[in-house]
């Protein structure tokens, strides 16, 4: 049975246990919550939902993003300014309510990760300077503007794509490692912590709050997926937009949405097998969401170059090499370390230069995506 075929099944026996796990709560006299259908969950009459940190961290992202992007225009950027964004230093944003927050990036961004982000920053500075100066143009082993389109990428000495590199690998190091490595764990919704007294100060417990958390990192709408699901422009984005684009294919956007109401009902409802029941989907599920980006990148790929269009392969490996290193944050991956390694350092070029790439090593890495993640096999071409 494939993983996704075992999830629907999982989800009507999951409503089956907490319904028996409600009949059974010690408080008798509370009436048991049932699954909401957003995620909106009340203490006397109030909200006990807050993860406007998260919600600040992908707004940051956002405004990186843009403005690193806005070097693939000619424009001379500065890494000292990049920095300050990710450490919100010296009212970096437009945005001036992200000016205020005392939130940042770094400090949520793997410590291994953050190190090379930091290069990177100041490298896409240096080469924006010597494009608008010199318009140099990128080749192997040599960083500049690449064409694509209309238009031009820049890219670092390997081929990778600037802004595109640092979006995708801080949705990997930063908010799927958030996820997965920080408020899913037992230090944070495990047996141990809180889940009677409210935070003070505040309306929701401690493992209320730490579940929210890794739901803000998602970045969904509450009412997600209900209806004809348009995300709007500040949700269309990270891993909101994935797991959309993955729907279609693999159910992803009930899947995921569905464990993390039936998770918070369970913690309000302090069953706590259920509890667990909705971790393992959500770490299954969102590593699912990132294979399938990936193998829809490489895909995207092989196209480029049997059309010999460099531009947009290249602009396609930046995505999906990203999405690779992401499948690696989740502490019960499927995919093996080693199997990362080869995709990362054989697969998609020579120690990851895209200048190597070859057909048939893009083909390889899809192949080992599809035997790792079965349920990629019957839409790995559609992907």
């Amino acid at each position: 049975m494939r993983l996704y075929e075992r999830f629907r099944v999982l989800w009507p026996l999951t409503l089956i246990v907490l319904v028996a796990a409600c009949d059974n709560d010690d408080d008798a006299g509370a009436p048991a919550a049932e699954v909401p259908a957003s995620y909106a969950f009340e203490r006397n009459g109030l909200s006990t939902v807050d993860f406007s940190g998260q919600t600040d961290r992908l707004n940051m992202l956002a405004e990186i993003k843009a403005y690193i992007a806005s070097a693939n225009n000619g424009d001379k950027i500065s890494g000292e300014h990049i920095m300050d964004m990710f450490q919100n230093l010296n009212a970096p944003f437009d945005d001036e309510a992200l000016n205020s927050s005392t939130r940042k990036l770094e400090d949520k961004t793997l410590i291994s990760e953050a190190g090379a982000l930091k290069d990177m920053f100041a490298k896409v500075a240096e080469v924006s300077a010597d494009v608008a100066d010199n318009g140099t143009l990128a080749a192997q082993g040599i960083p500049g503007k690449l064409p694509r389109g209309s238009g031009y990428i820049l890219v670092n000495e390997k081929g990778w794509e600037f802004s595109q590199f640092v979006e995708k690998g801080l949705m990997g190091s930063c908010f799927y490692h958030q996820i997965y490595n920080v408020y899913l764990t037992d230090g944070r919704v495990g047996d141990g912590v809180d889940n009677t007294n409210v935070v003070e100060g505040t309306n929701y417990t401690a493992m209320e709050h730490h579940w929210d958390e890794a739901f803000g990192y998602f970045g969904v709408p509450l009412d997600f997926p209900q209806g004809d699901v348009v995300l709007e422009d500040d949700e269309d984005r990270f891993w909101a937009e994935y797991t959309h684009k993955a729907n279609p294919f693999l159910g992803t956007n009930k899947l995921l949405m569905d464990a993390y109401l039936t998770g918070r009902t369970a913690i309000v409802n302090k069953d706590y097998q259920v509890r667990d029941a909705q971790r393992a989907v959500l770490y299954a599920g969102h590593e699912l969401v990132a294979a399938a980006s990936a193998l829809h990148y490489i895909n995207e790929a092989i196209s480029d170059f049997n059309n010999g269009d460099t531009g947009n392969a290249f602009h396609h490996l930046s995505e999906g090499y990203p999405f690779v290193k992401a499948l690696q944050y989740s502490p019960y991956k499927r995919i093996s370390q080693a199997q990362v390694v080869k995709i990362l350092s054989e697969d998609l070029g020579t120690d990851g230069d895209f200048w190597t790439v070859t057909i048939a090593g893009l083909n390889q890495a899809k192949s080992t995506l599809v035997l790792v993640y079965e349920e990629l096999e019957p839409v790995k071409d559609q992907l």
